[in-house]
This record gives C-alpha cells, structure tokens and sequence, in this order.
C-alpha cells in the first residue's frame, strides 16, 4: 500500500477545482473520470479515495499546461482551516513540537501525497518529505504543494518567531523558479539531498500563547476517532455508504445500489459479508447518522425526518431510534438544544 492511499475530506478537491476554474479551466473537464459531481463536490460529508484527488490533480495538469508552479498556487490555499480537526488540533497545541507530534500522527487527515517526517540535528528541526512513491506525473506538483502548505502552516503556527524560511527540493532548479522566491521569504535550494522545510530546532518548545493543552487533548482524541471511521469507508462497504449518503430520499433497495456498483446483488451481499457488514447494518448505521444530525441540526420534524429517511411513519422511525441509540427522537432534540444553549 503506498504511503498516500487514504481516504481524505473532498475540501482538496474543492481547492483544487476551485484553483482551476480560476485560471480558466470548466469544472466539468476538471471533474471527469474522478466519479465526483457538482453535488458530492460541494457535500463536506462527501469522502474520497486517494485516487479521486489524484485524478483531479491530473485534470487541473492536463487542462492549464502554460500554468507554470500549479503546486505552489495550490498550496498558499491549504490554510489551517481547510484540514477541519486536524487543523484545529494543531493550532490548540501548547507547543509547536506537539503540533508536529500530531501531524506526523494523523498524517491521514491531510491531503499529502508525500508523507513527512522529523528530523532533529544540531539548531535546526527538518519536516523531511517523502515522494518516492508519488505517481510520476504528479510529483512536482505534489511535493510544491506539500512544502508550501507546510511552511503556511508554520506561519500560522508561529507567526514572526519562524524568522527567514529555509527549503529545499530534490528536483532541479526549474524554468518558473522565481515564484519559488516569491512564495518562499528567505532560502531555497535545488538539486538538494531531500525535499526539506527547515527552522530552527529551539522553536519547537516555545510556549504558543494561544494553545491550550485541554482543547488539544480533546481535538487528539476526535482526530483518531476521525481516522477509524474513514477507514471504515475503505471497500465496497465505504462505496455503498457513500451511494446511501446522496440518495435523497435513501433508499432501500439494495439492487439499485448494486446495479449503481455494477454488480449483482447476490455479488454484493457476498462483498459486504467478506468485510464483516450487511446491507441492513449499513442502512441503519447511515439512518442513525443522518437522523442525529437531522434532529439536533436542524427545525425537520419527526414527521419529515422519517419520510427523507424512508421510514413508513414518524412511529416507526422513533421506534427505530430509541432501539439503536436508546434515546427517543424528542430526547435527543432536546439535549442538542440544550447544548446550543
């Protein structure tokens, strides 16, 4: 398995479209073969595999070839804020050492496709990028996306502590170097030993004044949870959770699902099997997710939320529900209220 094959939040996606059709390019072409729409693209519940990203990335190269420094362009986009937990975890972290600690940890809620690491030697600290695996028609674009939304991140880690930047590429000094200068505030180098973001080591234990060591603890504990329930996605059982999240109503049939897979049913019940999942445990599992984000997100009543589940009445629906969470539909309404409050 390479080192990039995880499923990630589509908000890349989103940047990277977003990039292209800033330049000029339809979002149609920069959405094609990627199995993504208007619709799943802008659903921030919407998850996709490593190879959906990767397929954009090759739409945006393909569609704007006289953009020279694609990668670096990306990258200035690739604020904090676009990461959502992770994100948030980092800029809670006491320490810039314990923002790095949780990055390296929960690499698999960023969008890279060279995975980093720490290096500590002598004054310096290095976030070492790896882009050995990278496919090889989307690695300059990869490895300058990835070093500039690191040193972004940095920035906003540190702000003017972090001093004159230092990076360094593997590959030569190329013809659009001179955004390199523009985008980096200091030194970089070409033809270097390793793809490097460098500053200094003494940075890494500095008191951050906005960190709070409780908030951090919490945003650890959702960032693993985050990544359990992504690779519960992985597989055919992830495909169908995604098929069940856009239907609007959802639905039941487990042939329609099937026929969307190109499959029998038969095949499919096979499939889930193997993974340890039936159809009817995916549908329940999606209903009480969407059911308590409906009663504690929004003014739906019980009524409604029943119907867009494809319950046959709102009775049904609440019996459901007090078996699979042990609540009734008006408890929980009332207890996310509260919490608003």
């Amino acid at each position: 398995m390479k080192s990039w094959d995880f499923c990630r939040s589509v908000t890349s996606a989103q940047i990277l479209v977003a990039l292209g059709v800033e330049y000029g390019a339809q979002e149609a072409a920069l959405l094609r073969d990627t199995g993504l729409d208007q619709q799943s693209l802008n659903n921030p519940e919407t998850i996709v595999e490593a190879s959906t990203e990767i397929a954009v990335v090759r739409n945006l190269l393909r569609e704007l070839p006289t953009v020279d420094g694609l990668g670096l362009f990306a990258g200035e986009r690739y604020h904090l804020s676009a990461y959502g937990i992770w994100g948030f975890a980092l800029a809670s972290s006491p320490t810039a050492r314990k923002a790095v600690e949780l990055s390296q940890t929960y690499q698999e809620l960023t969008f890279v496709f060279s995975g980093f690491t720490v290096k500590e030697e002598g004054d310096y600290a290095r976030l070492v990028f790896n882009n050995s695996d990278t496919p090889a028609d989307i690695a300059l674009f990869s490895i300058e996306r990835e070093i500039h939304a690191a040193m972004l991140i940095m920035r906003e880690l540190l702000g003017s502590a972090l001093g004159p930047e230092w990076v360094s590429f593997q590959h030569p000094r190329p013809a659009h170097a001179a955004l390199y200068e523009k985008f980096f505030r200091g030194r970089v180098e070409f033809s270097a030993p390793q793809n490097e973001l460098i500053f200094p080591r003494a940075l890494l234990d500095e008191p951050r004044v906005v960190g709070n060591t409780a908030t951090a603890s919490l945003l650890d504990k959702q960032c693993s949870e985050l990544i359990a329930k992504r690779s519960a996605r992985k597989g055919v059982s992830g495909k169908v959770r995604d098929i069940l999240l856009r239907q609007r109503p959802m639905t039941m049939e487990m042939e329609l699902v099937a026929e969307a897979l190109c499959m029998t049913s038969r095949t499919l019940r096979r499939k889930l099997s193997s993974e340890g999942t039936s159809f009817r445990q995916l549908v329940d599992e999606i209903r009480m997710t969407l059911a308590e984000e409906m009663l504690s997100g929004t003014r739906l009543s019980v009524e409604q939320i029943a119907e867009r589940l494809s319950y046959a009445d709102a009775s049904s629906f609440s019996q459901a529900f007090k078996r699979m969470s042990g609540k009734t539909p008006g408890v929980l309404r009332r207890q996310g209220r509260s919490l608003s409050v």
